[in-house]
């Protein structure tokens, strides 16, 4: 199995870097995307696999405590 601590800790440094440059035009991310869990399996490459996904997500609740998201 692949550990994506490190990548989504990239995506989420990423994503700080953006918010302060489009805050200087006036400009901000998309808080439906950036930065969320589903925002980093967009960005981290996985080849669409569901399990990695999984991983994918769970290193980001694990880095920024976000509750997990609801079964569907």
């Amino acid at each position: 199995m692949t550990d994506y601590t490190e990548q989504v800790a990239g995506y989420l440094a990423y994503c700080r870097r953006a918010a302060a440059e489009l805050t200087a035009y006036g400009s901000s991310l998309d808080a439906r995307y950036h930065p969320t869990a589903a925002g980093a399996c967009r960005l981290i490459p996985h080849r669409s696999d569901p399990a990695e996904a999984k991983q994918i997500r769970q290193a980001f609740r694990d880095l920024t405590e976000e509750p997990a998201e609801p079964a569907a």
